[in-house]
């Protein structure tokens, strides 16, 4: 946990306690069973799929308490609740519970992220502080090949939604003692876990810096995505480009900690953030660095054209038709005069509805399922278009400028 963070833990626990009040804002009785299973009860609201479950053991009364789907119930009984009964059991927990995974803790406001966290937590009676257990266990996504950034050569593994896979998948790219991971926590009611990743003799400390000091100053309820931390943290909101970078690739990540920058991790999503991030790495692609020298030139060159072409093409072919005709080839000129006789819209009018139906297509095959997406696709590009061609709406040569400005967008 960060310290120093303002983190609000339940709704009816105020986000601005410091450290020392944060102590006072959760009462549990630890000494009357009894009392404390009340304690618990107010706390979590009574909540359903939090299972507050008291048992007599031997000498005193215990209380296991974890959230129902986010803990091992197989290795609670058998490693917790078994030992707890067992009439070998003389008081003292740490020395029959057989998990290697327990911790000892006595601030209050901890062991209540914990259990929120999917961990089990045994209160005991007179014991004065609670055991921790890592039993947590839930239905995850699997290690799979990032759909965003697909390559023909290189590692297809991809980050998932949790923050500990995505860390052990940067550890076995990068096998030394420099790496780093600070974890923290964001969100007063979400309460979302956040590790920043660098190696430490590599890393600039100034952005280090200045980085943790941009993190500090987020107050907000719920950190979902890690596009919200990139919002709250980035130079130039209004700028086009993006100034932070974001992966699903650990070796993408791996090599910019290599290169001395600072990945933010955050759980519930498979898009790890990079800072600093430079304008012409949206012109690279990890395969790059597979690929032969030459063949990765050429095509970064491609990348840098297809930019170009999808910035300035629609600009100077409406500059040529409307104010320079005589640059336009005569040929050319006689077939594209003849092709808009028939279309009511100025050219910069007609090319830009053109955009603006591609960005249409493009929306909606992308929020559509799969199969129907695709379908959307090919009917928009093909009968609508000819069809707005054939119906005079817009020229033929609008239409094939359009076309090439959305393929060498995609580039």
């Amino acid at each position: 946990m960060n310290k120093g963070k303002k983190i609000k833990l339940i709704p009816k626990i105020a986000n601005d306690y410091t450290d020392e009040e944060k102590k006072e804002t959760i009462k549990i009785n630890l000494y009357d069973m009894e009392q404390c299973e009340k304690d618990l009860k107010e706390v979590f609201h009574e909540s359903s799929d939090v299972v507050i479950q008291p048992m007599q053991t031997n000498s005193h009364t215990a209380i296991v308490v974890y959230i129902d789907g986010m803990a091992d119930k197989t290795l609670l009984y058998k490693n917790v609740l078994e030992p707890l009964k067992s009439d070998d059991f003389k008081g003292n927990i740490e020395e029959v519970i057989t998990v290697t995974q327990f911790k000892k803790k006595e601030a209050q406001y901890e062991y209540v992220l914990d259990i929120l966290d999917g961990n089990v937590v045994v209160f005991y009676e007179n014991l004065g502080s609670v055991i921790t257990i890592d039993l947590k266990t839930w239905e995850k996504r699997s290690v799979d090949s990032p759909d965003s950034e697909s390559v023909i050569r290189g590692p297809k593994e991809g980050f998932t939604e949790t923050i500990r896979t995505n860390t052990s998948l940067l550890r076995r790219k990068i096998k030394t003692p420099h790496l780093v991971f600070e974890n923290m926590i964001y969100g007063r009611q979400s309460n979302t876990k956040i590790a920043l990743a660098y190696i430490d003799d590599i890393v600039n400390e100034e952005v280090l810096e200045e980085l943790k000091k941009r993190l500090s100053k987020i107050d907000i309820d719920a950190i979902l995505d890690s596009g919200n931390i990139e919002q709250l943290i980035e130079d130039a909101p209004f700028f086009p480009f993006p100034t932070i970078g974001s992966t699903q690739k650990p070796d993408v990540a791996a090599s910019k900690l290599l290169e001395g920058r600072i990945a933010i991790i955050c759980d519930g999503t498979p898009h790890v953030l990079t800072v600093p991030n430079l304008f012409v790495e949206n012109f690279q692609v990890s395969e790059d660095y597979y690929n032969r020298m030459f063949l990765s030139t050429f095509l970064r060159i491609m990348r840098v054209f297809g930019f170009l072409t999808s910035v300035m093409l629609p600009g100077i072919f409406v500059a040529l038709v409307t104010f320079n005709q005589e640059m336009i080839p005569t040929v050319f000129l006689v077939t594209l005069v003849s092709n808009r006789e028939t279309v009511p819209f100025p050219t910069a009018v007609e090319t830009f509805l053109m955009l603006f139906f591609l960005e249409l297509l493009r929306e909606s095959g992308t929020r559509l399922p799969r199969p129907i997406g695709s379908a959307i696709s090919i009917v928009g590009a093909l009968v609508v278009g000819d069809a707005a061609v054939n119906a005079g709406i817009v020229g033929a040569p609008t239409v094939i400028i359009v076309a090439i400005t959305a393929v060498a967008s995609f580039i």
